[in-house]
């Protein structure tokens, strides 16, 4: 089974790494693209792993699952946001996803919040069910990605924690 763990300043080779490949691996599921994240500079990937709460899966030395979480500056300061999350195609379904979100309830706690939020992709059924799974419900709020494009918008989901 896969150990959670927070990455930290030296870690950030290997949030590197699972983020790409949850990039290249499903694309339509992010605000972000390969193409713009594999340019980035080493600096910029230790940067973002200082500025967000970056939890890995870890299975035999190797991240199959990420997720980072932060309070985002428009945010109320009760509300963190849990970002990027990803599980590998061959470890879904194994409550890797479950541990990874308890370890940002627990830092969002322990960071000052009550409520966790998201935004998923309309068309994401995967990710939305499992996140409803998980105790989030759609707020009704919606983040166009598109402007003018309101069927394409992202759903703003929260929980309690």
């Amino acid at each position: 089974m896969a150990e959670i763990i927070r990455a930290h300043d030296d870690d950030w080779s290997l949030v590197r790494e699972i983020r790409l490949r949850s990039l290249s691996t499903d694309p339509a599921a992010f605000g972000q693209s390969w193409d713009t994240e594999s340019t980035y500079e080493d600096s910029v990937w230790e940067e973002r792993v200082q500025d967000a709460a970056w939890f890995l899966a870890i299975d035999d030395g190797q991240p199959v699952a990420v997720v980072a979480a932060r309070h985002e500056q428009d945010s109320p300061a009760n509300e963190r946001e849990l970002q990027a999350m990803w599980v590998t195609p061959k470890s879904r379904h194994s409550g890797i996803a479950g541990k990874l979100a308890e370890a940002v309830f627990t830092w969002a706690g322990e960071d000052g919040a009550d409520t966790v939020t998201l935004y998923v992709g309309p068309e994401n059924e995967g990710a939305r069910a499992l996140y409803e799974a998980l105790g989030f419900s759609d707020t009704g709020d919606r983040w166009e990605i598109v402007e003018d494009d309101p069927d394409g918008a992202w759903l703003k989901m929260a929980r309690g924690i």
